[in-house]
């Protein structure tokens, strides 16, 4: 789980139009996808009041989290979900697992509440749209305070050489967001294509390097499918039969699941959540980050094609998909390659077409009135 900050929170608290999110306790929050906390010293001591040797020290999130048990779920999760949610209620559970999937990013105009997609009580099932107060109370800790995981500043960094106004950023990323709650395909809303070139990097050893992270873990194996899917798609690999990891959560949430989505309104709110969230951010400019973002989705559809010749309906494969690649994105491997991309001229990309035009007009402005004022001078 993310780091957080206590900088004020900017009102309102937003909502992404057309997210939609219901807990149904499917357990994979519970389980080693991440650090199962932290939790706080008087959460730690309601556990171990439940049962004494429940809450160990992470050094990873430098505080108390609950133990996993040997197969690397919460030892409070059993096959029917989380005991204290089902028997106590969710409101008693630890902050941090009331919390997730929900993230708050704090922008100038306002707090955008954020879900992250690698839950299935997410991304399958007839889930109802994503309301403020349901999201706020999650996201407050028993103090009642509101943490940002990310802040956003006034510009924004569109390619190496551009900087916008936050204002004018949402005049683009409001109309691509609506696109794909929409239905238009993701690729062609993100315009970029997926592996760009690397600097001193190839594909091969970014793909290597995830292989690399499977450490006997779930979350080392989701890694290695990760890594399948980028060899596979770069050099046309086969890769070996492996396990799915997290397997059993998916299996409970597609048994509640009557209505399946496609593939693609799978990757399109999935895709849409990733710029709501801001997290290709810190990697680089919003044209490196729709690259990102496209060689993922790429991975993605790659990984759940592979899925579903395992006899996986295609909603769970595109779900368990989206699941690994988001992983992949929280892991150390994948920012290091994303910081090699080589950008490619993207002069035609729909977005920013009209904004070199418009600098180019404001430079040959810039250059009469400079003309202008030297002829005055002579």
């Amino acid at each position: 789980m993310s780091a957080k900050s206590r900088a004020p929170i900017p009102r309102p608290l937003i909502v992404r139009p057309g997210a939609r999110f219901q807990c149904f306790g499917d357990g994979l929050c519970c389980t080693d996808i991440h650090a199962l906390g932290p939790v706080t010293i008087s959460e730690a001591r309601d556990l171990r009041a439940r049962r004494k040797l429940s809450v160990v020290y992470s050094d990873d999130v430098e505080g108390y989290v609950c133990a996993p048990a040997p197969n690397g779920g919460c030892v409070y999760l059993d096959a029917k979900g989380c005991t204290i949610h089902r028997l106590e209620g969710p409101d008693k559970k630890p902050g941090g697992c009331q919390r997730f999937p929900y993230g708050l990013t704090a922008t100038p105009i306002g707090g955008r509440i954020t879900t992250e997609h690698r839950c299935p009580c997410r991304t399958l099932g007839e889930r109802p749209p994503l309301m403020v107060d349901d999201a706020e109370r999650s996201l407050r800790d028993r103090a009642g305070r509101l943490e940002t995981d990310r802040i956003i500043t006034d510009r924004i960094e569109m390619t190496e050489r551009m900087r916008l106004p936050f204002a004018r950023y949402l005049e683009i990323e409001t109309p691509l967001i609506a696109r794909l709650h929409a239905g238009e395909k993701a690729e062609l809303v993100l315009e970029q294509k997926p592996l760009p070139e690397l600097q001193s990097l190839n594909w091969s050893i970014v793909a290597a390097n995830h292989l690399d992270g499977n450490d006997g873990s779930a979350g080392g194996l989701a890694l290695t499918w990760f890594g399948d899917g980028l060899l596979e798609l770069y050099s046309g690999h086969t890769p070996p039969k492996r396990e799915r990891p997290w397997a059993a959560a998916f299996e409970r949430a597609i048994k509640r699941t009557k209505k399946p989505e496609t593939p693609d309104q799978i990757w399109n709110d999935w895709i849409a959540d990733e710029l709501w969230m801001f997290r290709w951010l810190p990697w680089g400019p919003f044209d490196v980050g729709l690259a990102e973002l496209a060689t993922r989705l790429a991975v993605a559809r790659t990984l759940q094609k592979r899925l579903q010749k395992l006899g996986l309906r295609a909603d769970q494969a595109a779900a368990e998909a989206v699941m690994m690649c988001e992983l992949a994105a929280e892991a150390s491997e994948w920012p290091v390659a994303v910081a090699d991309f080589e950008p490619e001229p993207n002069a035609k990309l729909s977005w920013l077409v009209p904004l070199l035009a418009e600098r180019e007009r404001a430079e040959r402005k810039a250059k009469r009135a400079r003309a202008e004022k030297k002829k005055n001078e002579q």
